[in-house]
């Protein structure tokens, strides 16, 4: 990897723990913790799909660990938005929008540190997903949410899905010049999201019938 590609991955990784981290103090704000439950939440938020990524990868330690300056983007986006939120009043539905870039940003981070890691193609979609959503369901948890990625129909890990897919088949093709992998994955997750939340657009349930239907006989 050259220095611009270092260069880029390290800027959006610092976005996306700082994106990510925002969601968090949204969060508690709409639960209406203190200040230390909302960096505690911050921090959970913003590190904990890539501390799932590298424990399962055996990246040891894992990356905050090794660069403590994500801990610090975390706390300080924190530090930043607490006495905003103090005194301004935010639309509930104002967490959406940068849960949506932060799930597009990790998918494709997810995707590029396992894929240098030379995992198969599957392997590398499936921890862009996770690293893409897990933050966002230990947030939801902590905050006494049903997490979008269990609520019913919702469009979210789908919605991560389907970049992660493209950053494989794009990188298997070797797709020149290089941020063309990244835009397309990102901007995949990110329409896909933020579409499915405007229009409404869910996927598929299981009818209850189909299960209740073997028990009456």
């Amino acid at each position: 990897m050259g220095i611009f590609e270092n260069w880029l991955l390290t800027i959006a990784d610092y976005t996306g723990v700082a994106v990510f981290a925002a969601t968090g103090v949204l969060a508690s704000a709409r639960r209406q913790m203190d200040w230390v439950g909302a960096i505690v939440l911050a921090i959970v938020t913003s590190i904990g799909g890539g501390t799932l990524r590298d424990l399962l990868t055996g990246q040891l330690p894992v990356f905050w660990i090794r660069q403590p300056l994500y801990l610090w983007v975390a706390v300080g986006t924190a530090l930043v938005m607490l006495p905003i939120l103090h005194r301004i009043r935010f639309p509930e539905r104002v967490l959406v929008f940068p849960d949506a870039v932060g799930l597009a940003l990790f998918t494709w981070l997810g995707c590029e540190k396992v894929a240098l890691l030379g995992f198969s193609g599957i392997i590398v979609a499936l921890f862009g997903v996770v690293t893409g959503t897990a933050g966002g369901l230990i947030r939801d948890v902590l905050s006494a949410q049903i997490p979008n990625i269990m609520r019913k129909g919702e469009l979210y890990a789908a919605a991560s899905i389907p970049g992660a897919v493209l950053y494989v088949v794009l990188h298997a093709f070797k797709i020149q010049p290089l941020w063309v992998i990244p835009a397309v994955c990102m901007a995949t997750v990110l329409l896909l999201r933020l579409a499915a939340i405007r229009w409404r657009w869910m996927v598929p349930v299981m009818v209850q019938d189909s299960i209740d239907a073997g028990n009456d006989r």
